[in-house]
């Protein structure tokens, strides 16, 4: 029986309805400033010369991949819109992935990475040469709308020279990356250098339930006046394996700035930070879980380390807090105006061994600490006050000491020292050991390193075992009923 004519059109309309509702097959765009040939984003012969051009023609599921060399985001010839000057910014995509660090066209394996050696730079620097006045406001900016997922990556780059320094919103905020309102993207082995912003977050801005993925990343050198390195309102980022250094605030955080948000931290390092309140945090009706950080040499008037005000609730598990300076609260201060609103302060498994005085509590605010070793001494189950025994801390080295084995992190090796700390073995034999390396004793170690692959090792009066016995748990050579308690405190514990 022939097919009527209407028969035929629904037909047509179905296979074409379907053809457009498949994703178009994802493919590679490269871009290299260097390339010279069609620049269709094709080859790395024929990559696209600017970044701009190759951002525009992405669609979800490609893969961008950037060589070497400076890219900005004034620079593009595909699109015929005019130049926004300082308000040219770049934008990620959901489903795009922005990759640095590729050798790049001309180099034996072009397609060689390793974002050090071929550092690949996002500079606002767009007008005068190292006069940030005419920069971009922001090198990259997610607004409102976007609602960028954690599908939208960028790893491996350096981003420098945003300066969010205009007269009103949303050009006074977040120089280097700005994430307003549900955009959360996966920033991942980036460097945030030498971005600036009136008002807040020079490195990094995330607000309105903006909550990026941010790992191994480093902010330094940044500045603000609220957040010099990142600074997060109403947004709860996760922040993990990042160093915050050398950033700066007039007013509040030097490192990290959160106003009523609770962030992740994980494995961070805040060090040589400053600001007026919270060298290398500021909370404010906010509560962050801060795990497995170092805070030192930050510096602020109030609270060096870390500073806390209005309902306030860091919970600080397994942090060392140690030559942070400030007249009030070398490491951590706690206060609000007309003394009310106090927070609370929980603190555990931690090493603070920053002066007697390292708190200063001007609001009654609660701080309990328990399993952590304080200089000067503090009230708290698990609590001593004994010489931590850190590797190095003139050069910021603040793992434990151990005749059994320390990492260090220099020379990229285990080493045995002439003493071992206190701290080791000392934590709250509830918590997991994690992936403290054997022999660990089976109790998590207090300070930054403890229940990580960098754990200093336990130290029982002779040298480790050199052959694994089994059953013998905490690493003394000897099979006993102490194995069996750990074996049962941990029973189906979870990591």
């Amino acid at each position: 029986m022939a097919i009527g004519a209407n028969v035929k059109i629904r037909l047509a309309v179905s296979l074409v309805s379907l053809m457009l509702a498949l994703p178009c097959q994802a493919k590679i765009i490269y871009v290299d400033d260097d390339a010279n040939g069609l620049n269709d984003g094709s080859s790395w012969q024929n990559a696209y010369k600017y970044l701009q051009d190759a951002l525009m023609m992405a669609a979800y599921g490609d893969e961008l991949r950037v060589a070497q060399g400076i890219y900005k985001p004034d620079q593009f010839v595909l699109s015929d819109r005019p130049n926004l000057g300082k308000a040219e910014t770049f934008q990620l995509k959901n489903g795009v992935t922005l990759e640095g660090g590729y050798a790049g066209s001309g180099k034996a394996d072009p397609n060689a990475r390793h974002t050090a050696l071929y550092q690949t730079i996002l500079s606002g620097d767009i007008g005068i040469p190292l006069d940030k006045i005419d920069n971009c406001y922001h090198v990259f900016y997610h607004p409102k709308g976007l609602n960028l997922d954690a599908t939208a990556i960028l790893e491996g780059f350096t981003i420098t020279g945003g300066n969010a320094n205009g007269t009103y919103w949303p050009h006074n905020v977040g120089g280097g990356m700005f994430n307003w309102y549900n955009s959360s993207p996966n920033v991942k082995d980036c460097t945030f250098s030498e971005n600036s912003a009136d008002y807040l977050g020079g490195g990094m801005y995330n607000v309105k339930i903006s909550s990026p993925n941010v790992n191994n990343c480093t902010f330094t050198e940044n500045s603000a006046d609220w957040g010099g390195g990142m600074c997060n309102y109403e947004s709860s980022p996760t922040v993990t394996n990042c160093t915050f250094s050398g950033n700066s605030a007039e007013d509040y955080g030097g490192g990290m700035c959160n106003y009523e948000n609770s962030p992740t931290v994980t494995n961070c390092t805040f060090s040589g930070n400053s600001a007026d309140y919270g060298g290398g945090m500021y909370n404010y009706y906010s509560s962050p879980s801060v795990t497995n950080c170092t805070f030192s040499a930050n510096s602020a008037d109030y609270g060096g380390g870390m500073y806390n005000e209005y309902h306030s609730s860091p919970t600080v598990t397994n942090c060392t807090m140690a030559d942070n300076n400030a007249p009030n609260g070398p490491a951590v201060a706690c206060d609000y105006y007309e003394q009310s609103h106090p927070s609370a302060v929980t603190i555990h498994n931690s090493i603070i061994w920053n002066g007697l005085n390292w708190l200063w509590n001007n609001d009654n605010s609660t701080i309990t600490v328990t399993y952590s070793d304080v200089q000067g001494g503090w009230p708290g189950t698990g609590n001593i006050d004994a010489d931590p025994c850190f590797a190095d801390p003139n050069i910021g080295d603040y793992h434990l000491k151990s005749q059994a084995g320390r990492w260090d992190a220099n020379e990229g090796r285990w080493t045995k020292d002439e003493v071992t700390s206190p701290c080791i073995d000392a934590g709250d034999p509830a918590s997991p050991i994690g992936f403290e390396p054997f022999p660990n004793g089976g109790i998590i170690n207090m300070g930054a390193y403890g229940g990580t692959e960098e754990a200093s090792k336990s130290y029982f009066g002779q040298p480790p075992c050199e052959t694994i016995v089994a059953g013998d748990i905490n690493g003394d050579c000897i099979v006993n009923l102490k194995d069996f308690a750990i074996v049962a405190l941990h029973w189906l514990e979870e990591y």
